[in-house]
C-alpha cells in the first residue's frame, strides 16, 4: 500500500526521468555525445600519464638498464652487476620498440637527396640487422621501382656497358640491391617487413592490395598494411588489426603493428588468426584482443607522448628510444654532411661478435639499443605530413603530433605487453554489443539523481547531483588510471601521487550520455516542478492571496495545504477592529472622500496585518476581522497580534499627520482613531459557503469574544482590549493595564481583560505612574474600599490622556462603578465579575 502511494505521489517525477532517459538514449543511439566522449576518453590518458620514458611511473620499465657485461657476449646474464633504475629488483631491458625517424636532422644531414635511392635503405637495413633487429619494418610504400635506377642517363649507360659485354660495370639496381639486403637480414636472423596498402585502382573500379614492387617482392619480405583510420575529430585513437578487400571478406591482411608482433613473439607459422567481430574480440595465436565492435580496429593503449617531442629547450619525451635515420647510416664509409654530427656512430653497433659498446660518461656498459628489438622506421619531417593527432595531443601545456611511425610503435608494444584498453559494454560507443550496459549505467544514474531531486529542494538537489556526478567521473577515469581517487589527489596532492595502471589493468567507463542523463532528469524535473508551483500558487493566490500574504502562500504550498470545503479545529488568535465614530464620517464627507479615505486606511491597515502573519477573514464596512494562525500555523500568534494592533495604532497616527498636511480633510479625519479587541482560544477555520463560492473564515466562542471586545473598548475608553487568553502566553513582552473581569453581551462565562499600551520598556513619559495608580485603586476596588478606591481612580483619571474623541477613560468608568457599588454593596460573595448590558 505504501508502495502505491510513493508510486502514486512520484509518478509524474518518475515519468519524466523515463522520458529523460529515453530521450538520452535516441541521442546516444545517433551518436551524438561521441565526439564529446572521446574528449573524456583523452583525458583519462592525461591523468594517468606516460606508461614510458624519463616521466613515467612505476610498474612500467622506463629504459633498457645499463649492466656489467661480465661474460662479454654483449647480453645480460643471470648474475650480473646492473642498475636497477625503478627500482623492481629486476633488470629491464626496456619498451620492444624502437623508432629510425627520417626527422629534420636526417633530412639536412644525410649525404643524399630525396627519394632516397633503394640502395640507401639496403645499407640501412644491413646495419640495423648486423646491429642485432630481430625485425626491421619499413613505414614506407615501395611499389613505384627506385626513381633513380629508372632515371633515363642511367638506363642508357646500363644498357651501353651491356652492349660492350662489361656487365661488371653495369651500376646495380636500386631495387635488386635493396632486395639482396633483404635476403641477407633474413638468413641473419631479422625479420623484415615492407609496407603495403589496399588502394582503389581507378582503370580496373576496384580495391586491390598494393604490394612493394617485384623485384623486391622476390625477396620474400613480410608485407604489412599502414592502413589507418581517424575519428571524426581527426584523432588517432583506434588502429586497425587487419584488412580486407571488398570482393575478398574471408582474407584478412594483417597491419604492421599485428605483423610485426607475429614475428617479435615467435609464433608459428601456422598463426592462428581468427575473430569474432559480433563479440568484439581476435586471436593473434593465444593473444585475445578486443575490437572494435562489427570493425577490425582496437583502441590504442599509448604509451606517452611524442618520443622526440621536446618538454623544454632540450628534454625529449623519450617514450620509445629514437633515433634520427643520419645516425643509422653513420658509418666510416659514409660522409655526413655535417662534419660535427659524423662520428661513425652505428659502427659501434654491427660488430655481429660483440654487440656491446661504451658510452662516454655513462660509466657501463650497455647492450646495442637495437639489438632483439622491432624496429620501425618511419619519418616526421613536416613536408611528408605522415603526423597524426593522439589524445596525447595536449599535454603538459603543450600540443605535439605524433608521427605515423610511432602509432604503429604504440599499437605494436600493447600487443606484445596485452596491454589493452577494455571498454565498459564493450564499445564507448553506441552499437549492438554494448548498448545494454550503457542503458543500464544511464538509467542508474538518472534515477539515483531523480530520488535526490524528489526528498530535497532542487538548490541542496543540485549540489547533492554535482557530488553525484563527481564521484561517476572519478570512478569513470579512475578505473582507467587505475586510481579512482585520482581527483582528490590531483586537487590536494600532486599529478605524481596517482597509481599507474599495470599491464591491461585499464578499463575505460563511457561519462558524456550518463552525464547528460543525470543533467536531463534534473532538469525536467525542476522545470516541472517549477511549473506545477507557478499554478498551485496561482490557484491558492486567486483563494487566499486577498487575505493571507504571498510568504504564508509559499508555506501553504511547501506544506501541501490545499484550500477545501469545510472547517478546522484550531487554537488560534481572531482580531477584530473598527474606526471610532465610523457613522460621523459618512454624515460630513461625501461618498467619493470617503472611499478614497476608507481605501487608504484599509489599505495601510491591511498591509501590516499580513506583514505579521495575520489571514484577513473579511471587511464589513470600516471594520477589519482576521486571525492568526490559520490557513497556515503561526506558532507565536498571540505576539504577532499583538505587534500587529500596536503597529496599525503607529500607522494610523501617520496617516493622520498626512491628512493633516494635505489640509483638504475635515477635522474628524485628523483624528481618526480605531478600536481592536482580541482573543484567542479553540475556533473552527476553514473555506465555508457554497459549492459555487467559498470564503475563508472563523466561527466559535473565541471570535464572538473577540468581537465584544472590540465593541465594548468604547465603554472604557481605550483602543486594545485583550482577553486573558492572549494575555498569557505573551504578558512579559508588553506593557499592559488591567481593566476588568467582565461578563461580555451575551456571554454568561466571564473574562479577565486587559488594556494593550506598548512594548516592553517602551511606554510614553508619565504612564508607568497611571498604570500604578490604576492599579492601586483597581485593588481596593476588589476590596470594597470604595472611598480610597474613588481617591485612587481620580488621581489616575488627573494623568490619563484626553485627546480629542477620547469620550471617556477606565478611570472614570471606575470612578462612576464605585459610586455605583457604594450606593449599592455587592455584599461579601461577590464574584468580582461585572456584567455589561452593551455591546
Amino acid at each position: 500500500m505504501n508502495v502505491l502511494k510513493i508510486l502514486k505521489k512520484q509518478g509524474v517525477g518518475l515519468g519524466l526521468t523515463l522520458i529523460s532517459i529515453l530521450i538520452i538514449i535516441f541521442f546516444h543511439r545517433m551518436h551524438v555525445f561521441d565526439n564529446l566522449e572521446a574528449k573524456i576518453y583523452d583525458l583519462g590518458f592525461r591523468v594517468r600519464g606516460p606508461l614510458s620514458g624519463w616521466a613515467s611511473r612505476e610498474p612500467i620499465p622506463k629504459k633498457t638498464e645499463p649492466f656489467n657485461d661480465q661474460n662479454k657476449n654483449g647480453l645480460w646474464d643471470d648474475g650480473e652487476q646492473f642498475t636497477d633504475s625503478n627500482e623492481n629488483g629486476k633488470w629491464d631491458k626496456g619498451l620492444d620498440v624502437v623508432i629510425v625517424d627520417l626527422d629534420q636532422k636526417s633530412y639536412e644531414n644525410v649525404p643524399w637527396s630525396w627519394p632516397y635511392t633503394r640502395e640507401v635503405w639496403a645499407q640501412v637495413l644491413r646495419n640495423l640487422s648486423k646491429a642485432g633487429a630481430r625485425a626491421v619494418v619499413f613505414d614506407f610504400q615501395f611499389d613505384a621501382p627506385d626513381r633513380l635506377a629508372e632515371e633515363p642517363a642511367l638506363k642508357e649507360i646500363r644498357s651501353e656497358l651491356l652492349n660492350r659485354g662489361l656487365a661488371k660495370l653495369v651500376p646495380t639496381h636500386g631495387d635488386s640491391a635493396f632486395a639482396r639486403a633483404i635476403n641477407e637480414a633474413q638468413e641473419m636472423g631479422t625479420a623484415v617487413i615492407l609496407a603495403s596498402k589496399i588502394g582503389y585502382n581507378t582503370l580496373e573500379r576496384s580495391f586491390e592490395l598494393v604490394l612493394p614492387n617485384d623485384v623486391i617482392m622476390s625477396a620474400n619480405p613480410q608485407t604489412a598494411l599502414v592502413d589507418e583510420t581517424q575519428d571524426p575529430d581527426g584523432t588517432t585513437r583506434r588502429y586497425y588489426a587487419f584488412n580486407m578487400l571488398r570482393d575478398d571478406p574471408n582474407t584478412w591482411y594483417l597491419t604492421i603493428a599485428m605483423r610485426s608482433a607475429e614475428e617479435f613473439l615467435n609464433f608459428p607459422d601456422s598463426l592462428r588468426l581468427e575473430g569474432d567481430t559480433e563479440k568484439g574480440v581476435i586471436w593473434l595465436e593465444d593473444i585475445e584482443i578486443p575490437i572494435y565492435t562489427k570493425t577490425s580496429t582496437f583502441y590504442v593503449n599509448y604509451y606517452g607522448p611524442p618520443s622526440a617531442a621536446q618538454t623544454g629547450e632540450n628534454d625529449r619525451w623519450g617514450t620509445f628510444d629514437s633515433y634520427s635515420l643520419f645516425q643509422v647510416v653513420d658509418v666510416a664509409d659514409v660522409d655526413l654532411r655535417d662534419f660535427d654530427a659524423d662520428i661513425d656512430w652505428m659502427d659501434m653497433f654491427i660488430d655481429t661478435t660483440h654487440w656491446a659498446y661504451d658510452i662516454p660518461g655513462m660509466g657501463g656498459l650497455e647492450e646495442s639499443p637495437f639489438l632483439d628489438k622491432v624496429v620501425l622506421i618511419g619519418v616526421s619531417v613536416e613536408v611528408f605530413h605522415d603526423t597524426k593527432r593522439t589524445p596525447y595531443f595536449s599535454f603538459a601545456g603543450e600540443q605535439k603530433l605524433m608521427p605515423g611511425v610511432e602509432v604503429h610503435a604504440n599499437a605494436l608494444q600493447m600487443i606484445i605487453d596485452q596491454n589493452f584498453i577494455s571498454m565498459y559494454g564493450g564499445d564507448m560507443e553506441w552499437s549492438d554489443k554494448s548498448w545494454i550496459s550503457h542503458v543500464i549505467l544511464i538509467a542508474i544514474l538518472a534515477f539515483i539523481a531523480y530520488i535526490l531531486l524528489a526528498f530535497m529542494n532542487p538548490l541542496f538537489a543540485g549540489l547533492s547531483i554535482l557530488v553525484e556526478l563527481l564521484i561517476f567521473i572519478s570512478i569513470a577515469v579512475g578505473s582507467f588510471t587505475n586510481d579512482s581517487l585520482w581527483l582528490v589527489k590531483l586537487v590536494f596532492g600532486s599529478w605524481d601521487s596517482i597509481d599507474v595502471p599495470g599491464m591491461g589493468e585499464s578499463t575505460y567507463i563511457p561519462v558524456v550520455a550518463s552525464v547528460f542523463g543525470v543533467f536531463t532528469t534534473y532538469i525536467t524535473n525542476v522545470l516541472y516542478r517549477y511549473i506545477v508551483e507557478q499554478k498551485d500558487k496561482k490557484f491558492l493566490k486567486s483563494t487566499f492571496g486577498t487575505y493571507v500574504s504571498p510568504e504564508l502562500i509559499d508555506r501553504m504550498y511547501e506544506e501541501h495545504q490545499e484550500p477545501k470545503l469545510g472547517g478546522e479545529a484550531g487554537y488560534h488568535t481572531a482580531f477584530f477592529s473598527d474606526i471610532q465614530s465610523f457613522s460621523s464620517f459618512t454624515e460630513v464627507m461625501e461618498p467619493q472622500r470617503m472611499v478614497a479615505l476608507m481605501n487608504e486606511y484599509l489599505t495601510e491597515m491591511t498591509d501590516i496585518l499580513l506583514a505579521r502573519h495575520g489571514t484577513l477573514d473579511k471587511y464589513i464596512g470600516d471594520a477589519i476581522v482576521a486571525f492568526y494562525g490559520a490557513p497556515v500555523p503561526v506558532e507565536d500568534h498571540e505576539y504577532q497580534a499583538c505587534l500587529t494592533a500596536l503597529e496599525m495604532e503607529t500607522g494610523i497616527a501617520k496617516l493622520r499627520e498626512k491628512w493633516a498636511s494635505e489640509e483638504d480633510w475635515p477635522d474628524l479625519v485628523h483624528n481618526l482613531r480605531h478600536r481592536v479587541g482580541l482573543s484567542t482560544g479553540d475556533m473552527v477555520t476553514g473555506n465555508m459557503g457554497s459549492n459555487m463560492r467559498m470564503n475563508y473564515t472563523m466561527m466559535g466562542d473565541t471570535v464572538n469574544t473577540a468581537a465584544r471586545l472590540e465593541a465594548s473598548a468604547k465603554q472604557y475608553g481605550v483602543y486594545i482590549q485583550v482577553s486573558e487568553f492572549t494575555y498569557e502566553p505573551v504578558k512579559d513582552k508588553f506593557e499592559w493595564r488591567t481593566l476588568d473581569y467582565v461578563r461580555v453581551k451575551g456571554k454568561t462565562v466571564p473574562v479577565r481583560t486587559y488594556e494593550l499600551l506598548a512594548e516592553k520598556g517602551k511606554l510614553a513619559e508619565g504612564e508607568s505612574k497611571l498604570i500604578d495608580t490604576f492599579h492601586e485603586g483597581l485593588e481596593l476596588y476588589y476590596s470594597q474600599k470604595w472611598d480610597k478606591a474613588l481617591k485612587a481612580f481620580k488621581n489616575a483619571d488627573e494623568l490619563e490622556d484626553m485627546f480629542p474623541m477620547r469620550p471617556s477613560n477606565p478611570s472614570r468608568v471606575y470612578i462612576e462603578r464605585c459610586k455605583y457599588l457604594k450606593e449599592n454593596p455587592p455584599g461579601t460573595d461577590w464574584d468580582k465579575v461585572w456584567t455589561l448590558t452593551q455591546k
